[in-house]
């Protein structure tokens, strides 16, 4: 490769991190982020599909032997929200990529930057950061003076990032982990909440296997906090003629939970069968929307990172409107199976004004015609 066009590369990957969202996978179980590849080839296929996107190109090594590497490239959504589109590179065209390799020995990565090699012109960059400037609008209200969490009639939006990657206890400072809420030390351990011995051994077993296991990259619904980390955001539509609330889900399978504000009283029968997203009784503290829910059922991660719970989860949220751009949120943590004590956690989302949340579905794609 051309001496400018890896500086080219190199010079395009500076203070690129893996997002939070890109996609069902465990970004940092399935890729390096301790290393680089550096590839050059033709295009050989696009495939351009739910839940990730692919390039595929063909490599000749210093062997002379070719070898077809898949390269991923995160969302089609993020992707055309950033200019791409699937004839943005083409069967044929010659490219060079600067990637993080995936685990292991298969041929496969996660593209951080592409450059045409016949032109030397880049035309593909990870995403940074998604900050956007605040608007210092204050929170939109219905006619009686209650908050609303939607956007005002006539306009679009849902909220999106979260500002911290996982669930831990609020302390006050913040842990250190990466997008996929891997620990940036295993020390802090005892930081993150109060387990049971039992709990934190399984907490620890999944941090070390990178979250190799978390059911979620199997298409399982993300109940509990976990569903405000979800990729693609999510929705509140408030049904108050019904006496609910819908919480939509951006990030799979047209996933959506039920908010009861119909003064029912907080609770689930015995004989009721247990879900991932339980059964959800709110009621409106001033401008904050409080929301008890039981009735969990333990075949899912109710949080990024790992953390166990049992059926006897119960959870107190609490949802916060303080301006147009911000939500609050706080979750208290009751489990006497898995904690030894209650204890709350918190972070904000952002609003992204103008769109609505994508159909998106976590599907099988490009990932099964070279890891069979």
């Amino acid at each position: 490769m051309a001496h400018g066009l890896r500086a080219l590369l190199l010079a395009s990957t500076v203070g690129f991190t893996a997002s939070p969202i890109l996609g069902h996978h465990s970004f940092t179980a399935t890729y390096d982020t301790e290393r680089r590849v550096s590839l050059e080839g033709v295009v050989t296929r696009v495939d351009w599909v739910n839940p990730h996107a692919y390039v595929f190109v063909n490599v000749v090594d210093d062997q002379g032997t070719t070898m077809n590497w898949a390269l991923e490239f995160g969302n089609i959504f993020d992707l055309e929200r950033d200019g791409w589109s699937e004839d943005t590179v083409a069967i044929g065209d010659r490219v060079a990529v600067e990637a993080y390799p995936a685990r292991g020995t298969s041929r496969r990565a996660f593209a951080t930057a592409v450059i045409r090699s016949d032109t030397g012109r880049r035309v593909f960059a990870a995403a940074g950061s998604t900050d956007g400037a605040a608007s210092n609008r204050p929170a939109p209200r219905w006619p009686d003076g209650q908050v609303r969490l939607g956007p005002l009639p006539g306009e679009k939006g849902h909220w999106g990032p979260a500002s911290v990657a996982g669930l831990f206890e609020d302390a006050g400072t913040e842990i250190p982990m990466n997008g996929d809420a891997i620990l940036g030390n295993l020390a802090d351990v005892g930081r993150v909440a109060p387990f049971q011995p039992w709990a934190r051994a399984l907490y620890e077993r999944r941090q070390r296997r990178l979250l190799v296991d978390d059911p979620m990259t199997r298409c399982v619904p993300p109940g509990g906090p976990r569903q405000f980390h979800t990729a693609y955001g999510f929705q509140f539509v408030e049904q108050r003629e019904l006496g609910r609330i819908l919480v939509l889900l951006g990030g799979g399978n047209r996933n959506w939970r039920v908010i009861h504000t119909d003064r029912r009283p907080v609770g689930q029968r015995e004989e009721v069968v247990r879900t991932y997203y339980g059964t959800s009784v709110g009621r409106w503290e001033a401008d904050t929307l409080v929301v008890e829910s039981v009735g969990y059922n333990e075949r899912f991660w109710f949080t990024r990172g790992g953390l166990p719970h049992t059926e006897q989860l119960r959870l107190t949220e609490r949802f916060t409107r303080p301006d147009f751009d911000t939500l609050r949120y706080e979750v208290t943590v009751d489990d006497p199976g898995a904690y030894t004590r209650p204890w709350t956690g918190s972070w904000t989302i952002r609003w992204l004004p103008g769109e609505d949340i994508q159909e998106y579905f976590c599907e099988e794609n490009a990932e099964s015609t070279f890891l069979r």
